[in-house]
């Protein structure tokens, strides 16, 4: 199983409903966008791939940063978040952002601007919400997906015509003053599309009466090996979180054709766990088994490196027809404030009240205007299981050349020691999830 959460202080869902004609005024400020033609013309390839290398450079980016804070705690700590939930967050963000806001968004994010317009990035994001609602509705997929947006904001704000109009589907106005009320209607929400997975998103003081928006994400995978493991072979034998160190741990057995590929440039060996469908994978990155190995192939991780390592494991061109399979069965369940993490990675003013620049989301013409909208807080909570099925995941987020990592026998895999691993969707080439295992007892 597998869920996770992000909190800002602004909320979105998911769901494109767009008449013919609209008003484009809050999508840019280039006139040469038109208002009949804006839905009818499809992203560019060109300008689909930027967004994915920019998605894919933000979680590499913030799975470093994670990584890299833990060390503090010791080398053991888990790691668990949903890049995928909480880039969309930060999109429903870089929607309503200007000036200084918009552009440190557009960084962290991996946007360049003077080559991908804000408009068309927005127009990428309502195809990617549409192709989404209509993959959810599949009864013949072989797994369940869902990613839903929210945005809550105060009745109180005179919300751009424009945004009601593109996030008709996605908008709930609610009143903050009534603070038990408004949570309780927000952790529902992240409840029903989490099934159940994330019951809490937000703790009882994390909204005020001072709260005018909130942005959610919530993101729910649940897909079976398309090869399972039998639980029968299943036993208990030694996960090495050093060489000093061992834990003991539940580890499943297969053996099976995989696509396997042992990466220089990761200093990794690389296994693909399809799900049924053959759409979603998990994909493990196994270091070779020394102390500090994971930190090694941390280092080596750049959006470069792994959109190679995907694309070679995608080619099919690494498949080995007796590999020798063995995971630990695991849980991780975690809360992570993001705030102090995301402004390290460039979003200075996003959460700074005196400085923040979110007035796109404001109808700025409505009486009395100068309304502020600052997001204050970034909450992610995320949970995974993996066992001899397959995997479940839920989130929700708001804002807010080598030897020894060769396998001394190429047909088997064995994770009994510190891997990453990540759960990446081909068709929309959007790393879902993404962790690091690294001690069974710290889950």
């Amino acid at each position: 199983m597998l869920a996770m959460r992000v909190l800002l202080v602004p909320l979105f869902a998911a769901n494109v409903a767009l008449s013919v004609s609209m008003d484009t005024s809050c999508l840019g400020t280039d006139s040469s966008v038109n208002d009949e033609t804006f839905l009818s013309e499809h992203v560019g390839n060109e300008t689909l791939h930027a967004i994915n290398d920019g998605e894919r450079a933000f979680s590499v980016n913030l799975i470093k940063s994670l990584f890299g804070e833990g060390a503090d705690d010791g080398p053991s700590r888990n790691i668990f978040i949903s890049p995928a939930s909480i880039y969309q967050t930060l999109t429903l963000a870089f929607m309503g952002a200007e000036g200084k806001t918009e552009e440190e968004l557009a960084t962290v994010m991996g946007i360049y601007l003077a080559q991908t317009p804000r408009s068309e990035v927005i127009k990428n994001y309502l195809y990617e919400r549409a192709f989404q609602a209509i993959r959810d509705r599949d009864p013949n997929l072989g797994y369940q997906l869902t990613h839903a947006n929210k945005l809550y904001f105060d009745r109180s704000l005179p919300l751009s015509q424009c945004f009601q109009l593109v996030l008709q589907d996605e908008l709930e106005a609610l009143d903050f003053h009534n603070v038990e009320k408004a949570t309780g209607l927000i952790n529902g929400w992240v409840k029903e599309k989490t099934r159940g997975k994330i019951a809490k998103l937000l703790p009882p003081d994390a909204l005020d009466g001072g709260t005018k928006m909130a942005l959610v994400n919530a993101a729910y995978f649940k897909g079976d090996w398309q090869s399972k493991f039998e639980k029968a072979e299943t036993k208990k034998d030694n996960f090495y979180v050093r060489r000093d160190k061992i834990r003991v741990a539940e580890f499943m057995h297969q053996k099976g054709k995989f696509n396997y590929y042992t990466s220089e440039e990761l200093r990794a060996h690389v296994l693909e766990m399809p799900y049924n469908g053959d759409e979603i994978s998990m994909m493990i990155i196994l270091p070779p088994f020394e102390d500090n190995a994971l930190k090694e192939t941390a280092s080596r991780l750049t959006p470069d490196t792994l959109k190679g390592v995907m694309a070679e494991i995608k080619s099919g061109f690494y498949s080995v027809d007796d590999l020798t399979v063995q995971l630990p069965r695991f849980k991780i369940s975690q809360t992570h404030e993001l705030r102090q993490t995301l402004e390290a990675l460039g979003l200075k003013t996003l959460f700074d009240p005196t400085s923040s620049e979110l007035g796109r989301f404001i109808d700025a013409s409505a009486e009395g205007g100068g309304h502020d909208v600052p997001l204050n807080s970034a909450l992610h909570k995320s949970f995974i299981e993996v066992n001899e099925e397959g995997s479940e995941a839920a989130a929700a987020t708001a804002l807010f050349g080598f030897r020894s990592a060769r396998p001394l026998f190429h047909t088997q895999f064995i994770a009994d020691h510190p891997f990453a691993f990540l759960i990446y969707d081909k068709p929309a080439d959007q790393i879902l999830f993404f962790g690091m295992y690294q001690d069974p007892d710290n889950n």
